[in-house]
């Protein structure tokens, strides 16, 4: 192990830098050889993407991207969208990533309500409706392969640099703006949340706690990025805490589950994280089997729970696993499974709250829930966004007055301080009176043999004001029944938790970073149970 790299250079790092692109020129000073990202046949050295990221900083304040101004970028996982994040930082910009999926209206909304000062976009992906839209930002550039002549192009953009004069000096702290990450919007227009450089820290600080005593798990660390650029899992728990390790990057554009097997032998990835549904998803494929996986050490999922026969199959593969809750507006990162999790620490809780922010669970009265209780999870810290942008109203809500951010999210107190996560404020319904919180339901389905995954959604119903409707992805080889899930439901939940219509599908609709689209799988409820 070189003792320049891994987590206690990373941990110096997140306690001493301001500006979190300055992790970048270290490693350009300390390991400039050293792998930094990898994408097909490119690879790039920290040397090289620093240098890059200079280029980048100085094109950009050349085309009068100042402090505070935003710089958006339409990018699939690659190194152009690491480059202009990296630059956007180093000048005072605050970067703005937008998803290929979106459709041109999500963009023109985004576009439009941060009004960037400078936009930078894969072309295949850019609707030609959006690009000769009057909305558009005065400054486009092109990135990739697809070339339009209207539209600068990437290595034009770096050439543009004036590299006669020194650039402005841009002082930051790390409770500047550095990211606006935008919300998936499944229940409306979505919020920009506004997060500071300490988020990247932060993030980073809080996952190392499920590596107390393992650090050199993290040692020369090899991890692969495919979630969407827009999501805050792929900028700082990706991205941030494998250059907070000196670790590398292997860039797919998409999760393909057929290519991920090859990329982790020939790559020596080390490190794989994502939802559990594209977990599940890739250890069940074809493509894994006699592949070489000799060089991975840790699995890490967050956003939703684990399957218990996925978490025993991975454990047998003597692999670290570990698992978390965060939320973007919370600094991605705010719980940690400990560093010895067993199977039920991993499946049925999301460890214990980091000891970077202040955590409280507290009631809907606003005292702190008892042990076995729930209540709401609220947060405060360095690594907390800011604000909401250009939304006073939204920010005023989003906090309490003594500064804690109220996440949303239901937790339950566990006797040893763990928490179980129960659902979200948006998420429980009232069935005959009483709350019952989707996760809860989720978690009793879950823990039955032939069921792989569950997600359950409350819809409207004449007697009992709302039921709940669960949706079933079987086990492999498995055919679960109706009557078998009621049965088994009605021997771990009250009745009027237990959901009164079972759908069991091959396949359930997934938003772009993999979770479950409730959305979808309600408006298919109501259309099938004519609700």
């Amino acid at each position: 192990m070189d003792d320049r790299t891994g987590p206690a250079v990373g941990r110096r790092l997140a306690a001493h830098l301001s500006e979190f692109s300055g992790v970048v020129s270290h490693f350009a000073r300390k390991t400039p050889d050293a792998a930094a990202m990898v994408f097909g046949e490119r690879r790039f050295n920290y040397a090289g993407l620093e240098e890059l990221v200079e280029r980048c900083a100085d094109a950009m304040a050349t085309a009068g991207v100042r402090p505070g101004d935003r710089v958006a970028t339409l990018s699939t996982p690659r190194p152009e969208f690491l480059v202009t994040l990296l630059a956007a930082l180093r000048v005072g910009g605050i970067w703005v990533g937008l998803n290929p999926r979106y459709t041109a209206r999500e963009i023109g909304y985004i576009l439009g309500n941060c009004r960037p000062a400078l936009f930078l976009a894969l072309l295949e992906y850019l609707p030609e409706e959006t690009l000769k839209s009057a909305g558009m930002p005065d400054r486009i550039v092109g990135l990739g392969d697809a070339t339009d002549p209207s539209v600068e192009s990437f290595d034009s953009f770096l050439d543009s640099g004036t590299a006669s004069r020194r650039r402005p000096e841009v002082s930051v702290s790390r409770r500047d703006p550095a990211l606006l990450v935008y919300t998936s919007g499944t229940t409306g227009r979505p919020k920009g949340a506004v997060l500071p450089h300490a988020s990247f820290f932060h993030c980073y600080r809080a996952v190392l706690e499920s590596f107390i005593g393992k650090e050199a798990l993290r040692a020369n660390s090899r991890m692969i990025c495919n979630l969407p650029v827009n999501h805050i899992g792929c900028i700082s728990e990706i991205c941030g805490n494998t250059l907070l390790d000196g670790g590398t990057l292997v860039f797919m554009e998409k999760f393909d589950p057929a290519r991920m097997p090859e990329i982790i032998e020939n790559e020596r990835v080390t490190i794989i994280g994502g939802v559990p549904a594209m977990l599940q998803i890739l250890f069940e494929h074809p493509a894994m089997r006699g592949r070489d996986f000799s060089s991975l050490r840790v699995i890490t999922w967050g956003g939703a729970a684990l399957p218990r026969h996925l978490a025993e199959a991975l454990a047998a593969m003597n692999l670290h696993l570990f698992t978390n809750y965060g939320l973007t507006e919370g600094g991605s990162v705010n719980t940690a499974t400990a560093p010895d999790a067993d199977l039920a620490e991993l499946t049925e809780t999301v460890g214990r709250p980091d000891h970077d922010h202040d955590y409280r669970i507290v009631t809907a009265d606003g005292d702190p829930v008892r042990v076995g209780e729930s209540g709401e999870i609220q947060i405060r810290g360095e690594g907390v966004m800011l604000e909401y942008f250009n939304n006073p109203s939204a920010t005023a809500a989003a906090f309490t007055k003594d500064g804690f951010l109220k996440t949303g999210d239901l937790a339950e107190l566990l006797p040893d301080g763990r928490w179980r996560l129960v659902g979200r404020l948006s998420e429980m319904f009232k069935s005959g009176g009483y709350n019952v919180y989707p996760r809860e339901v989720e978690a009793v389905l879950e823990a039955h043999p032939d069921v792989a995954l569950a997600a359950v959604i409350g819809v409207p119903d004449r007697l009992f004001d709302e039921v709940g409707v669960a949706f079933v992805l079987p086990a492999p080889d498995a055919a679960p029944l109706e009557d078998e899930l009621k049965a088994h439901c009605r021997r771990h939940l009250a009745n009027y938790k237990i959901p009164k219509r079972f759908h069991v599908r091959r396949d359930l609709p997934l938003l772009p970073i993999g979770k479950l689209d409730k959305k979808a799988l309600k408006a298919s409820a109501l259309e099938q149970d004519g609700s």
